[in-house]
């Protein structure tokens, strides 16, 4: 939950958590992400068994990756990105010795089974594909062009039904979590950039970002 602090801050800034918002200006999640940042909406709190659930083991899940990986962690940097100061990434964790970035979620298991694809997804996982979601992945090539590494990892936990209800309960296990290698992919990358200036842009003069005005100027 954010204090009030931190929501001025995020008004200010394009989180990397919310940059896959901008892959199209009109849609509604763009534009209430636009009023948002001007004022014109208040951040709601999002409450349910899963979010609980990653607010509890996400330390646990972190610690997993670390011992199992043999690796020391550096946790929740907030870093601006060097080309585009408005984009902010909010990192889980970053490899202390190669700043490696490892994003950090707790989903169900029924969810992850369906990631899973029997052709070619966005990464692989013990030699069966997986898509995540179009939001894990812009997050992810953002932190990695941050990070100026090859890749990231997304560190997923993976819980059963009742897990879900009592992750108090839960300890994380080989059983739970699996580490999904994300390469980067520079296309992507350049164009939330470019998609990130304009919207800052927007944000700066209070004007309603139009996804024909991005095409037409090219920004």
């Amino acid at each position: 939950m954010l204090n009030v602090q931190e929501r001025e801050e995020r008004k200010k800034t394009i989180g990397a958590s919310e940059i896959h918002k901008l892959l199209n200006f009109d849609s509604t999640e763009c534009q209430e992400l636009w009023e948002l940042k001007i004022g014109l909406r208040d951040y709601e709190n999002l409450d349910n068994d899963s979010i609980d659930a990653g607010n509890i083991l996400e330390e646990d899940g972190l610690n997993y990756y670390a011992e199992s990986n043999n690796c020391e962690l550096i946790l929740n940097e907030r870093i601006a990105n060097k080309d585009v100061p408005q984009i902010v990434c909010s990192y889980d964790a970053r490899e202390k010795e190669t700043l490696i970035p490892v994003e950090n979620k707790i989903i169900k298991e029924s969810t992850f089974e369906k990631w899973k694809r029997k052709k070619k997804g966005n990464c692989e996982y013990l030699g069966e594909y997986y898509t995540i979601p179009t939001s894990y992945y812009c997050q992810l090539q953002i932190q990695i062009d941050k990070s100026d590494t090859e890749y990231g990892v997304l560190n997923v936990n993976t819980l059963t039904n009742d897990e879900v209800e009592n992750p108090i309960l839960v300890e994380i296990t080989d059983i739970h979590n699996k580490q999904l290698k994300f390469y980067r992919d520079n296309e992507c990358i350049d164009e939330l950039k470019k998609r990130a200036r304009y919207f800052a842009n927007c944000m700066k003069y209070k004007k309603r970002p139009s996804e024909l005005e991005y095409i037409e100027k090219e920004f």
